[in-house]
């Protein structure tokens, strides 16, 4: 496919629009290979020399099998060359593989033989050898040709689909195992299938129809849409040219509509209508098409074809004289799309092929895909008056054990010993052992224990079942503070030292409680003050308590549903949330946590979350019962990546849990040195998702360390882990329940979701708390019950089951966005942009306008930044990465760049601290200046894409993806820079390919 000199003996002729379309993908993926292979094992006396002869005589026969695709001004042409030797599009092979015994390979270019053309080739081909090896004549007549073919124009035709397909179809959200890697990929993997089904028995539409909506309902069950497109393969070829060879398929597309849940008896007559509609334009060309509504386009993918369904697509018969031939079965082929539904035929039996994209999906994945059709198709017959959202996919036994999986409740009740209790017990067995490391001396568990005495006696009596509030930074004291409060059988409240102003106030005026603690200066502290003034409050002052003072009474043994803490959350509208927990769960989830990740004497656990978080007192609690040494992380360097990798090292860490926002930052410091970390052996991540990339980047610089992503909400502390032992594509699932939870995905109508089907992740366990506190105590809307089966909550998360059972996090219900009909998940263009090499963190925020309608999109960066302390990246670098990732479908974005995020007590992003967005500016309009820029916005001018700025995107000024070879081409004839093809789609402006173009001219002393 290069420009080169034709030939002699070679005509040129201009390429089909057909084959324009097949070789700018093959231009996008040239490793795709030489289309289609079809292979026959053949047993018996094989005359190698007569098939070979026969060969050459079928491709003699037709010019179509003897032509190339090469180039000129960057525009495909077919050369037809003289010869049959000279083929290189349609090629046979002969393999021996044992006495009697051969593989015959035939391989047809899709860019001059389609599945059709195919057949014609065997059948002449069979013919041809039986002739040879009988010593009779060889095919007669001249079939016709190709060339012959004059595709006609329909104006009227093109204007219907217009209508049909505006807005533009979205892409289909599959279920994969990977995320789609960032260049084309080729091969598929192939499942056959034979079912016993009838698909003739609803009448009035064709059999076909019947499996082409079941396709389509578990496509719109799987991606949400209820616009559901996939491209079908049809001929165009006209009765005249019955017997020519080439390149005469186009595609349609097919678009269901599933909106207000049909009946699959009204989805399939509704398909049956638009295949009808379809054919009857059938050929207008794929790619005019995709002109005419498709104004951006992921290289990646083809346009509205992200999963494809054929009809009538088996094998061609091959017959060879003398012998037995089989057609051999491919493993793999080249991929149509990233799925596709082959129907080879539809009686006695319903038989066929799911084809699937292999760099995508697993075979075990696709095996189950193909399942939940089967199950789905046949459910559909036996009532096909069901809405089809109420169509199993998965089979009774596959959906009991799913269930069965889902439910560890009766491995994880409320603990009967409560925490503090499980705390004494560690100390008299070890007393002399470290509690507490801290700032270069350590508290044993004899001290904890004295030092917890002596803050008990100074709290009020009979506070049993009282809130108390412990307001102290991190420290030996604030440890022993909590255990203090706890023995008194009140329940703890901790803020930390910044919890000033009217989160504090909002806190304790919820709660009114029995006491509030402090260290030090009490006087001197507003929130205590106003505490004591305004709401007659009792001040403990712990560094006022005389250091042999003596200790109080027993520690009280509270029940285990009795109230141990109350986490305070901010909560989606700003007030703070109380989340009240019992004795029971924190009991069950600390010792839980502590044997499972092997936490035990010698052990050292980070206490990184600040006091306030429910995580603070687990990693406390899940040291302190196991006899390990809790190791609180100072507040001045909770933040500080440099100072806490030093803190790590120093403090011998084995234990670190934190989010993956910080340990990326973690990883970009330790990185040089990770030696440093070599204590370290567990890193637990929550809070938020976490990306491959910083998977992969952790598992490569610490290799032993065991990877951890835990997931859940503090109404019940984590619901889900999930230990990562190999690379991970994309997000990190967040695994399968912790014990004494039921987790699952539910739909609109609280049903469980098959595998693949996204829904809202929901909790049912005896750890749920029983409800909000304060202000926030009548909101229960999120502890409706799921199934009378226990206490539940709705965490407004979406999730899925992915193929091997894992919980995959799917993002919020209200962190998705439209814009302009496209559904995007905040969270992932916030990884999309994470992923930039510039950016150290980021966060994406919708900015809606007066309508509530998403018009644009902030995303606040802090960039990476050089030893000069200059960032690394810019606005335009990200905002190409975007436009790479997602293309049109990007709203929008305006770039704002921080020192640092806003986080909250958890760690993480608080996006109600983040700046306000900044009014939208008019962003500077230039039109092309330097030599460069305006060479190439001639070129644009050339090809009727007239752009007076240098910002214009090329498809937005009236180009096109047919023009961008030529567009390129002329590039490289002005310039002599070679800009290929993927570069074009990251950069489709006169600014981007003026940036690719001018550092060659510079360096070749051009002025640029």
């Amino acid at each position: 496919m290069t420009e080169a000199a034709v030939p002699s003996g070679v005509r040129e002729v201009p390429a089909t629009a057909a084959q324009h379309g097949a070789w700018f993908l093959a231009a996008l993926a040239p490793e795709a290979g030489s289309g289609r292979a079809r292979a026959y094992r053949v047993r018996g006396d094989l005359d190698v020399d007569a098939l070979r002869a026969a060969w050459l005589a079928v491709v003699g026969r037709h010019d179509a099998l003897r032509t190339t695709i090469g180039t000129r001004a960057g525009r495909p042409v077919q050369r037809v060359a003289a010869a049959a030797e000279d083929a290189t599009l349609a090629r046979l092979r002969v393999e021996p593989v044992g006495p009697g015994e051969h593989v015959v390979r035939i391989e047809l270019h899709e860019l001059v033989c389609d599945d059709e053309s195919a057949g014609i080739v065997l059948a002449e081909l069979s013919s041809a050898y039986a002739a040879a090896v009988a010593g009779g004549p060889g095919l007669g007549g001249t079939p016709p040709q190709y060339g012959d073919h004059a595709p006609r124009s329909d104006e009227g035709a093109l204007d219907w689909w217009r209508a049909a397909l505006t807005p533009p179809p979205p892409a289909l959200d599959l279920p994969v195992d990977r995320e789609r890697p960032p260049a084309p990929s080729s091969e598929a993997g192939v499942l056959r299938f034979a079912w016993d089904v009838a698909v003739d028995a609803l009448s009035d539409v064709e059999p076909v129809d019947v499996v082409l909506a079941a396709f389509q309902a578990l496509l719109h069950r799987y991606t949400g849409e209820e616009r559901v497109a996939v491209g079908s393969a049809v001929s165009v070829r006209p009765a005249e040219l019955a017997g020519a060879v080439g390149a005469f398929g186009n595609t349609v597309v097919l678009c269901a509509d599933l909106t207000d849940a049909p009946t699959f008896r009204a989805l399939v007559g509704q398909v049956s209508a638009v295949r009808r509609e379809a054919l009857a334009r059938r050929e207008v060309p794929f790619q005019e098409v995709v002109q005419a509504v498709c104004d951006d386009r992921d290289p990646r993918r083809v346009p509205m074809c992200d999963a494809v369904f054929v009809a009538g697509g088996g094998t061609p018969e091959l017959s060879l004289a003398g012998t037995s031939v089989e057609p051999l079965p491919a493993d793999t082929v080249p991929a149509r799309a990233d799925l596709t539904l082959v129907v080879d035929r539809t009686a006695p039996v319903l038989a066929g092929a799911l084809e699937y994209r292999a760099c995508l999906f697993d075979r075990a994945s696709a095996e189950l895909i193909l399942a939940q059709l089967h199950t789905l198709l046949t459910a559909a017959l036996a009532d096909p008056d069901r809405p089809v959202p109420d169509l199993p996919l998965d089979t009774p036994d596959r959906l009991s054990a799913t269930a069965r999986a889902a439910d560890r409740r009766p491995d994880g009740q409320p603990a009967s010993t409560p925490a503090n209790a499980l705390v004494h017990r560690a100390a008299a067995d070890a007393p002399d052992a470290a509690a507490i490391s801290w700032q270069g001396g350590t508290t044993s568990y004899a001290d904890l224990r004295a030092d917890a005495a002596r803050i008990t006696a100074a709290l009020p009596r009979d506070l049993a079942g009282s809130p108390v509030v412990v307001r102290m930074a991190t420290g030996p004291r604030q440890v022993a503070a909590t255990l203090a409060v706890l023995d008194t059988g009140a329940h703890l409240i901790c803020l930390g030292g910044g919890d000033t102003g009217d989160r504090g106030r909002t806190v304790l005026e919820d709660l009114r409680p029995a006491c509030l603690v402090v260290d030090g200066a009490a006087g001197d502290d507003p929130l205590a003050a106003w505490y004591a003034e305004e709401l007659d409050g009792h001040v403990v002052d712990v560094a006022d308590l005389p250091a042999d003072g003596a200790g109080g009474p027993a520690p009280v043994v509270p029940g285990s549903s009795d109230r141990a803490y109350v986490a305070y959350t901010s909560g989606s509208t700003g007030q703070p949330k109380g989340i009240p927990q019992s004795h029971g769960t924190l009991a069950q989830f600390v010792t839980w946590f502590a044997e499972e990740f092997r936490v035990g004497p010698g052990s050292r656990v980070a206490q990184w979350a600040a006091p306030g978080y429910d995580a603070s007192l687990c990693e406390v609690f899940a040291a302190l019962v196991a006899g390990a040494t809790v190791c609180p992380v100072p507040d001045r360097i909770r933040a500080n990546p440099e100072k806490i990798v030093d803190w790590l090292a120093a403090e011998r860490i084995t234990h670190f849990q934190t989010v993956p926002s910080f340990a990326r930052e973690v990883l970009r410091v330790a990185g040089g040195a990770p030696e440093r970390l070599g204590a370290l052996n567990h890193l637990l991540l929550a809070g938020e998702r976490l990306p491959g990339d910083l998977v992969n980047g952790l598992r490569t610089t610490l290799p032993a360390v065991r990877l951890v992503n835990l997931y859940g909400p503090t109404e019940l502390i984590l619901a889900t882990w999930h230990e990562i032992t190999g690379p991970v594509h994309g997000t990190a699932p967040v695994g399968r329940p912790i014990p004494g939870r039921r987790v699952v995905v539910v739909d609109a109508q609280d049903r469980a979701c098959p595998t693949g089907v996204t829904g809202e992740i929901v909790i049912v366990s005896p750890h749920v708390t029983p409800g909000y506190l304060g202000a926030a105590g009548g909101d229960r809307a999120r502890f409706r019950p799921l199934d009378d089966s226990g206490p539940c909550y709705r965490t407004g998360d979406l999730g899925r089951l992915r193929w091997d059972g894992a919980l995959e996090f799917r993002g919020r219900k209200d962190f998705q966005v439209k814009f302009s009909g496209i559904r995007l998940e905040l969270g992932d263009i916030e990884a999309a942009l994470a992923a930039h090499e510039s950016v150290a963190e980021c966060a994406v925020v919708a900015v809606p306008d007066a309508d509530r309608l998403v018009t644009r999109l902030v995303a606040y960066v802090v960039p990476q930044r050089g030893p000069d302390g200059k960032a690394t990246g810019a606005p335009s670098d990200w905002r190409a990465a975007l436009r790479a990732r997602f293309g049109k479908a990007m709203p929008p974005v305006a770039f704002q760049t921080l020192i640092g995020m806003p986080r909250n007590v958890g760690g993480k992003v608080d996006r109600r601290r983040l700046p306000a967005p900044a009014a939208t500016t008019r962003r500077t309009v230039r039109g092309p200046e330097t030599v460069v820029e305006r060479a190439i916005a001639e070129i644009w001018s050339e090809l009727d894409a007239e752009t007076t700025t240098v910002d214009d995107a090329f498809f937005s000024v009236g180009g096109h993806s047919l023009l961008i070879p030529v567009l390129l081409h002329e590039i490289h004839a002005r310039f002599g820079v070679a800009i290929p093809l993927w570069e074009y789609f990251a950069n489709p402006t006169v600014a981007g390919l003026a940036a690719l173009v001018e550092p060659h001219t510079a360096a070749a002393g051009h002025d640029a």
